[in-house]
């Protein structure tokens, strides 16, 4: 990973002891990290996006349910990663 505070969607991390993410060993995903639908821009869930709640917080978070990922669905804040903002469509 170029940058150890860059996580890619679609991917799965763990945590290092010193607290940083990075790539996970292969296996099933102890927990499944997703955006909180308010992440979005203008809070529209994307196509494809399936909205549940996080299992922590209750806020609801979008997921892909095309993959097929047995595992906790919990949003990025109460993961202690703070998303990189999504530009709206049409914006560079």
């Amino acid at each position: 990973m170029a940058n150890a505070d860059r996580v890619d969607g679609g991917r799965f991390y763990e945590r290092a002891p010193d607290g940083r993410l990075r790539p996970a060993a292969p296996g099933p995903p102890d927990v499944w990290i997703c955006r909180r639908v308010a992440d979005f821009p203008r809070g529209l869930v994307p196509a494809g996006g399936t909205v549940d709640a996080c299992t922590h917080c209750q806020a609801p978070i979008v997921f892909n349910a095309a993959r097929p990922v047995a595992a906790a669905r919990v949003c990025m804040q109460c993961a202690g990663i703070e998303p990189l903002p999504i530009e709206a469509p049409g914006k560079p």
